[in-house]
Order: C-alpha cells, then sequence, then structure tokens
C-alpha cells in the first residue's frame, strides 16, 4: 500500500541522495484506503542508482523554487514545504487531478489522460484552451466525496479552495498541493516546473519550458524591431469599469507584447474600478476588452464606442478598440503568452506572428 507522509519539519530531517531515476517510470497503483497513522520520524529510503538523467539541467530550474526541498533530488521519493508544511510524495502519483483552470491548463502541458482523471468544468467549456484535450473526463467539484471516489493520488489546489476540503482530502490520505499560480514569466516558469516536480514529468517540463521560451524570444524580437510606444488599457464592465495595473495578468501580457500599460502608468495597481474621468485622462492608444461576448463583452463594445464622451480617447477616434480572447486574458498559466501574441499583432500592426504556433 502506498504510503503518504507529512512530517512536521521538527522532527524530521531529510538526507536525500543526489542520485537520478528515469522520471516517466510508471508504478501500478493499490486500491485506496484510509492511511493509518505514521511514526514521527522514518528513515527516508536510499535513492536509486544513477541512470544518467540531466539532473544539472533540471536543478537549475528546481533550485529557482522555494518549495521544494532538494532540488538535486530527482528520484522518488521527493519532499515539497508548502505553507509550512511538509508534503511527502514517495512514487510517481497515477492518478491527478485539479480543482482549479489555471492548474488543468498547465497540468496538460506536462501530461496527458494517462495520469490525468479529471478536470473541472471550466476546462470542458467549448472556448477552454484545452477543451479538446479534456473532453471525455469525469468533471471534478469541490465537494470531497466527489473527490474522494475519484480515488487520486495527488490533488492540485489553489488558494481558494476552502480548508474544510484540503482537510478533507489529507485526512482520507490524498496529497494536496495548494499554491497561488503566478502571473509574471519567471513565476509561469516555476509553476510549471513545481507541478512537473510532484507528478514526475520532469521531461516534459523541459519540452515546454523551451516553447514558452522561444515564443517569448520571438515577441521580445518583434517588439524591438517596432519599437513602439502605444499605450493598451484593458477594460471590462461588471456595474463599474474595471481595469488591471500593476501586478496584474494583464499587465504582463501587455509588456510582454510590447505595450505600455496605461494603467500601470497611471499608477493603477492590479485589478480595480476606474471612473470615466480616468479613462479620459490615461488617454490609451488601443484598448482591449476582456470580457467574452457572452458575458456582456459585444454589449460593453458596442456602449463605449458610442458614447458621446469618451471621443476624444485616441483609441476610440481610431477605431482601435478590440475584444479580445478572454481565455488567454484571464487565466492563471503559461496560456497567457497567446494574449501577448493576439495584442502583439494589433500592436505593430501585423497579419500573424511568424513561427509562433500553438501549445
Amino acid at each position: 500500500m502506498k504510503k503518504i507522509k507529512f512530517i512536521f519539519i521538527a522532527l524530521f530531517v531529510f538526507a536525500f541522495a543526489c542520485a537520478g531515476s528515469d522520471d516517466n517510470n510508471q508504478i501500478p497503483k493499490s486500491p485506496s484506503t484510509p492511511l493509518p497513522a505514521q511514526p514521527a520520524m522514518q528513515a527516508m529510503p536510499a535513492s536509486p542508482a544513477s541512470t544518467a538523467v540531466p539532473i544539472k539541467s533540471y536543478e537549475e530550474h528546481l533550485s529557482k523554487i522555494s518549495y521544494i526541498s532538494d532540488p538535486k533530488n530527482i528520484s522518488w521519493p521527493r519532499a515539497l514545504e508548502i505553507n509550512d508544511k511538509y508534503i511527502y510524495i514517495e512514487e510517481k502519483p497515477n492518478r491527478i487531478a485539479t480543482i482549479s483552470l489555471g492548474h488543468d491548463e498547465i497540468l496538460f502541458g506536462i501530461t496527458d489522460k494517462s495520469q490525468i482523471i479529471s478536470t473541472t468544468s471550466f476546462a470542458q467549456d467549448p472556448n477552454s484552451n484545452i477543451y479538446s484535450e479534456a473532453q471525455g473526463l469525469p468533471m471534478i467539484s469541490n465537494d470531497p466525496e466527489n473527490i474522494i471516489s475519484m480515488n487520486p493520488d495527488l490533488i492540485f489546489a489553489d488558494p481558494y479552495a476552502s480548508i474544510d476540503l484540503i482537510d478533507a482530502l489529507e485526512d482520507f490520505g490524498i496529497i494536496v498541493i495548494q499554491t497561488q499560480l503566478s502571473n509574471t514569466i519567471e513565476g509561469r516558469y516555476n509553476d510549471l516546473w513545481l507541478m512537473a516536480y510532484a507528478t514526475g514529468n520532469l521531461k516534459n517540463a523541459e519540452i515546454l519550458s523551451k516553447d514558452i521560451e522561444n515564443k517569448i524570444n520571438i515577441l521580445s524580437s518583434v517588439s524591438e524591431e517596432s519599437n513602439s510606444n502605444k499605450k493598451v488599457l484593458a477594460l471590462s464592465w461588471w456595474d463599474a469599469y474595471w481595469t488591471a495595473g500593476v501586478g496584474s495578468t494583464e499587465d504582463s501580457i501587455i509588456t510582454l507584447a510590447g505595450g505600455i500599460n496605461a494603467a500601470s502608468e497611471a499608477g493603477i495597481q492590479s485589478n480595480t474600478t476606474i471612473d470615466k474621468e480616468q479613462i479620459i485622462s490615461m488617454n490609451p492608444d488601443i484598448i482591449v476588452i476582456t470580457q467574452s461576448p457572452e458575458w456582456g463583452g459585444k454589449d460593453f463594445y458596442d456602449q463605449l464606442i458610442n458614447d458621446n464622451s469618451l471621443v476624444s480617447i485616441s483609441a476610440i477616434q481610431n477605431q482601435d478598440v478590440y475584444l479580445v480572447n478572454q481565455n488567454w486574458w484571464t487565466t492563471l498559466s503559461y496560456w497567457n503568452i497567446k494574449g501577448s501574441e493576439e495584442l502583439a499583432i494589433i500592436i505593430h500592426e501585423k497579419e500573424q506572428i511568424e513561427n509562433f504556433g500553438d501549445f
């Protein structure tokens, strides 16, 4: 029977060996049952002999992630320290799910249905970034009984998951990794490498990281060649004008595309409401509406371009107001890079970004 140990730091000293292992080696799953209490102290099994896995290549990425206890260890067991709690993963998990769309998207970037046992309902929306990959899988909910019935080895959750839910899953012996996904480029890399480390998909993470790096380099080259200084304002309407300033997901998308975030330039922090006078004062060259047509985006677009009090704004004067793909602009995963591609085409007046491709 698999044993999952959550061992408090004051009672345990890690002694990881640095030997490598085959990161894709599958281990059959035994039936899940409630786990008995484990001794407070128990020696960690010795790591297997090296199999020439490129440890240094992985260590370069893993060492940037504070949650990983020993970035040199890429054999099993593996240990994480998250939210002052040690998470001990004895072997490669075979049954994985998430209760967060961003985690869903990252997970499908590093593995497939051979490991993924369910997805959120958002992942299976026809407009989802991973709709085709997620089709056919059961949908997970925030109900502990629903999750437990799926017999997972490992669950990824965001900070919005309730304490009661996390406690219920852990009490049943399910490993839960609860993390806040980042909206910076460096943070995106760390998110995918952490999930790859926990799930045993480091080789796939390396492939995906190189693809992401290539796309970032392409966008950087396009921006350098264009040398644009256009101001971009991300807007949506939810009973008020909402925009995105410093530290927001939209801010990172705009910056990577080679634009200047008008909201950040005005000193606005994160996602917040603004009034009409502030929009006029910012005078953006481009306005992007990050609200889907199904949720009022088209109505907001019509309202915006037909508002006579806003005609002095350059974006409205020049008809540079765009409905963009909400799934690229509001998710918390590397799929945001597609939003930067979408905006770069607008800013730099291109028909397409050559050699960019999809994920």
